[in-house]
């Protein structure tokens, strides 16, 4: 059964935590088995709007929250993906690659190897939820409350919110 699409007006009454812990439970689209089909349909249909925000994630644990507000989850996602360490926004591979480098991340020169590291890492392990959002307006709040609440490797330094927040509220 696909497990990959949320559409987050059937969850307006739920917290932030309740959503995040149902986010945790979802098996999601493996990356390893991710078709460019799966961002643009679900089950033969098409994803309408196909914007939101989307996570990573390995096993329960959100790796990175991330949005496609201006692009769809079919141009978005994939950028992810480059292997490029001077790429345009492939925060995954930043993130996993940093992980992987620790405390050397900021001083070593060419990431060319960790990058490639990160990508045979998140394709063998990671997993990929779509929440497809009606209301372009919600995505950057919705996306900086997941990133603040649900501990991604690309959270914020200072910044949270409740968990109790309701998503209609949002």
């Amino acid at each position: 059964m696909d497990d990959y699409l949320v559409e987050f007006d059937d969850y307006k009454e739920f917290t932030v935590g309740e959503f995040i812990e149902i986010l945790r439970r979802k098996k999601g689209r493996h990356l390893n088995d991710l078709k460019v089909k799966d961002l643009t349909y679900f089950n033969n249909q098409l994803i309408t709007p196909g914007h939101g925000v989307y996570i990573f994630k390995e096993d329960d644990a959100i790796i990175l929250v991330g949005k496609a507000r201006n692009v769809s989850f079919t141009e978005r996602i994939a950028k992810h993906l480059d292997i490029r360490p001077d790429a345009w926004f492939n925060r995954l591979m930043y993130v996993k690659s940093r992980q992987i480098l620790g405390d050397n991340f900021k001083t070593t020169l060419d990431k060319t190897e960790s990058f490639k590291e990160a990508s045979l890492y998140a394709f063998e392990h990671y997993s990929l939820i779509l929440i497809n959002m009606e209301n372009a307006k919600q995505i950057d709040q919705f996306e900086s409350i997941l990133r603040g609440t649900a501990n991604p490797l690309n959270k914020y330094k200072t910044k949270t919110y409740s968990k109790n927040l309701v998503l209609k509220e949002i």
